[in-house]
């Protein structure tokens, strides 16, 4: 007698928003100004774009995040591409950093990590075609897939994207008073 009324999906049309791959790299980018191009090369060469993905050694999601760095980067879901792809960036905008901006030494260290680049005083022989492999990847850029992916705005990965939205919307207003 009582029609069932889709009062969840109701609510869910207000409180989730679409991204694209591209939208999340773009907002990874700006929060931790590093190149674009930089991410999504790593992604390409990490896990082809591949949100479900697991290594061998037990590196997970887009960016292939060992779960223990994922855990010091604030990621709680590693196969959530927003947590994945902004820990990614923000682990290598650290790793740019300690590097003093070298990017085949912060490529280096993200691939064999910190210890290696510190063990060979450099990038190490087993880390050189993962460096000049994303490094070639940087410079012609890649085609990252059209996957949209539906973010809670409720959720971590949904105050992640908002803060990028707001920075974004601050900055259009800035420049537009300029």
């Amino acid at each position: 007698f009582f029609k069932k009324t889709k009062n969840k999906d109701n609510f869910d049309n207000y409180t989730t928003t679409k991204y694209t791959y591209s939208d999340i790299f773009k907002a990874a980018s700006k929060k931790y100004n590093i190149s674009q191009n930089l991410l999504e090369a790593v992604a390409y060469t990490e896990s082809s774009f591949r949100a479900n993905a697991t290594s061998y050694c037990g590196a997970q999601g887009v960016m292939q995040l060992m779960p223990a760095t994922a855990n010091s980067l604030g990621v709680e879901d590693a196969y959530d591409p927003v947590q994945n792809i902004m820990g990614g960036a923000k682990y290598l905008s650290q790793l740019l950093k300690k590097y003093n901006g070298n990017t085949s030494l912060a490529l280096a260290a993200y691939n064999g990590g910190p210890g290696n680049v510190a063990k060979h005083n450099g990038v190490p022989s087993f880390c050189k075609s993962y460096v000049n492999k994303v490094e070639n990847l940087m410079n012609k850029g890649v085609n990252v897939p059209n996957t949209t992916i539906t973010v809670n705005s409720l959720s971590k990965s949904g105050s992640l994207m908002s803060e990028y939205i707001d920075q974004y919307k601050a900055f259009r207003t800035a420049s537009y008073l300029l």
